[in-house]
């Protein structure tokens, strides 16, 4: 068993991100966080909200981050502050492959100490942030170009058992994440039913939706019933930033709202004050429970 001095801090109830359009703070739980949606267009502040999240939850010492971004471009920012960040398919599979494993190994732990739910005394919380979702969810067909036809088909066929584990584990971790202390936010700039399957879709149950491209969209991030209030043109491009929020505590009908706005400079000036929080990877992902002695 590991052992991890830890100064104690008080519990909080939520950190800010925003504001409401009524001028009041537009405020996220935590701890144990539920899931959540980030969408929205190219531009229309989908990854400043998701920097906000992680910027927020990065000065939390019981806060472990780990991070898959295929674009390799916004998460790079924060490199100094997570455990892992995963940037090829590769990548991705392995650490989605570990945090399944982490799931079975912490529920062992709970059963162990006889708790129902997480503590931050058994180890940190996870945040596992996903950005971009439909990347995460396509069939991988790097390096397949120009193979003869018999040998496309066989990667084809592996590429499509490689994308059904990987999607497994997602949805393993959207379901069973949450009693082990996993907070799991997917960002994407496709909110349709292709892109986020059912069994993670319903277990997001924050959504955060910046101008989107369709009615369906709306429908897929706010609820079939608010589609019908709630157009896609209801954020206008002129206010990039603007989103609507359900599912919060004080949000279980959705509310107008704009992220506050982080710079590229702000996000490193974090990245690097916060990166003494860091939570070595041998230490997150070890079969041993981290037990802190609280002083």
């Amino acid at each position: 068993m590991l052992f991890r001095r830890k100064r104690q801090v008080p519990e909080s109830v939520g950190f800010q991100i925003g504001r409401r359009f009524d001028n009041r703070p537009l405020v996220l739980p935590w701890p144990n966080m539920p899931h959540a949606l980030v969408s929205g267009l190219t531009g229309s502040g989908k990854s400043v909200t998701c920097h906000n999240i992680i910027g927020q939850l990065a000065a939390f010492p019981d806060v472990a981050i780990v991070g898959v971004d295929l674009k390799r471009t916004d998460m790079t920012l924060w490199a100094p502050r997570l455990t892992r960040l995963a940037t090829s398919p590769g990548e991705a599979d392995d650490l989605l492959d570990e945090l399944r494993r982490l799931i079975d190994a912490r529920t062992q732990t709970l059963s162990e100490f006889g708790a129902l739910r997480w503590n931050p005394s058994f180890g940190p919380w996870m945040v596992i942030v996903i950005d971009e979702y439909a990347e995460l969810s396509a069939v991988d067909t790097s390096g397949l170009s120009g193979q003869p036809s018999k040998q496309l088909e066989a990667h084809f066929r592996a590429a499509r058992t490689t994308r059904q584990i990987r999607l497994a584990n997602v949805s393993s971790i959207a379901r069973l994440g949450r009693a082990v202390g996993f907070t799991l936010i997917v960002a994407t700039q496709y909110p349709t039913v292709e892109v986020l399957d059912q069994q993670v879709r319903t277990q997001l149950d924050i959504r955060l939706m910046h101008r989107v491209a369709s009615e369906e969209q709306v429908a897929v991030c706010l609820g079939s019933g608010r589609a019908s209030t709630i157009s896609a043109k209801s954020i206008p491009v002129s206010q990039p930033g603007g989103l609507w929020v359900v599912g919060t505590p004080d949000s279980p009908e959705p509310v107008r709202g704009r992220a506050d706005f982080v710079s590229a400079d702000a996000i490193r000036e974090r990245a690097a004050s916060t990166a003494h929080l860091q939570w070595p990877a041998e230490t997150v992902f070890s079969a041993e429970p981290v037990v802190e002695e609280v002083f």
